[in-house]
């Protein structure tokens, strides 16, 4: 091909100022200029025909819910200032009550809802321009009712009533919770008791007897090893886990002992115990259990069963007694080997038989 194709218009100006290219140069970049303008030209043009997909209007984003992902059909605009769809904002209200959904979840201090008619205004609009389309996630382009601001102060109302509600509701659980929960600590047995055995005896010297502190630690009881008071037993309320470990780390989410469980007290714990190693592993400890009472000692069931069969004995012992003292007296051999009856029996046949000789 000719080089001259290559040649742009620009650089046919530097080569030759205006008025002062010769014919056969104009005829050279002439046809090289028109030559690139062609297919240039048939670009536009290609781009400028319609496709099958360019009669699809683009939805415009700055038109749509947060929520729904969809175009505005009735724009309120809450105290943060967003804008959202009405039927939207209302539906995640009923889950979070009072919500930002554009925020880290803090609560709005109110639920007023204004109307946004700037945002209605616009999407109406961009409707009049696209008569024949009908916007994702709409049903149909009509037929939707567009509350009034006194309509939306009613909704506001009733919003924020069950909120409150809800709060109320949320309180007195919160309140039972504590009681119970106070309950619980008042009852709780002044000593317990890490026993088992771990892997391989790893840091098994924080198994023993734990004595209660008089302080809570993250709203639990926390416990100091009998005779070692540099050992703790305490509940992180970071990663609600129990932890044995040193005082230094009390509260915090580090032990060398440790079992995720959010029971109220350590001899409730029913999950399984790990022990943690120098390089940071853990390993499953399933012999480890925390008890509230001395595993040395019997337990009050089985002080209760050891009297109940002490009783047994002793009634048992009383009776034999019993039954051996009624043959003796009444046969002066005191042969307890024979019933009393045969005895009173042999003893009127001899004296009968004496009487008559």
């Amino acid at each position: 091909p000719s080089p001259s194709r290559n040649l742009s218009p620009g650089f046919a100006q530097l080569l030759f100022p205006r008025g002062s290219m010769s014919g056969w140069a104009q005829w050279l970049f002439g046809r090289g200029t028109a030559a690139a303008a062609a297919p240039a030209a048939a670009g536009a043009e290609a781009l400028e025909a319609p496709g099958p997909l360019s009669s699809a209007p683009v939805e415009p984003m700055d038109l749509m819910c947060p929520i729904s992902a969809c175009l505005f059909r009735d724009p309120v605009m809450l105290v943060s200032g967003h804008t959202f769809e009405r039927a939207s904002i209302v539906e995640f209200w009923r889950r979070r009550p009072l919500a930002n959904p554009l925020g880290t979840g803090e609560r709005l201090r109110s639920a007023q809802m204004i109307v946004n008619y700037g945002y209605r205004s616009q999407v109406d609009a961009w409707l009049q321009r696209h008569p024949d389309y009908t916007p994702e996630g709409w049903s149909s382009r009509g037929g939707v009712h567009r509350c009034t601001q006194e309509e939306l102060d009613r909704q506001t109302a009733e919003i924020e009533s069950a909120a409150r509600d809800l709060d109320d509701k949320a309180a007195a659980e919160a309140a039972a919770e504590e009681e119970e929960a106070r309950r619980e600590l008042a009852a709780a047995a002044p000593r317990v008791y890490l026993v088992g055995g771990t892997p391989a005896g790893i840091h098994r010297e924080y198994l023993g007897a734990y004595d209660r502190e008089p302080e809570l630690v993250n709203g639990r009881l926390a416990y100091a090893m009998a005779g070692d008071a540099d050992k703790m037993l305490w509940f992180s309320s970071v990663n609600g886990y129990w932890h044995a470990g040193p005082r230094a780390n009390l509260g915090g989410p580090r032990g060398w002992l440790a079992v995720y469980d959010r029971a109220p007290l350590p001899d409730r714990v029913t999950a399984e115990w790990q022990v943690g190693a120098a390089d940071s592993s853990w390993t499953a400890a399933p012999d480890v259990r925390c008890l509230a009472a001395d595993p040395r000692r019997p337990t009050t069931r089985q002080q209760a069963r050891d009297r109940e069969g002490g009783a047994d004995a002793m009634l048992n012992g009383a009776a034999a007694m019993h039954e051996g003292g009624e043959g003796g007296g009444r046969d002066g051999d005191g042969d307890g080997g024979e019933e009393p009856r045969q005895r009173r029996l042999r003893s009127r046949r001899g004296g009968s038989g004496a009487g008559r000789s």
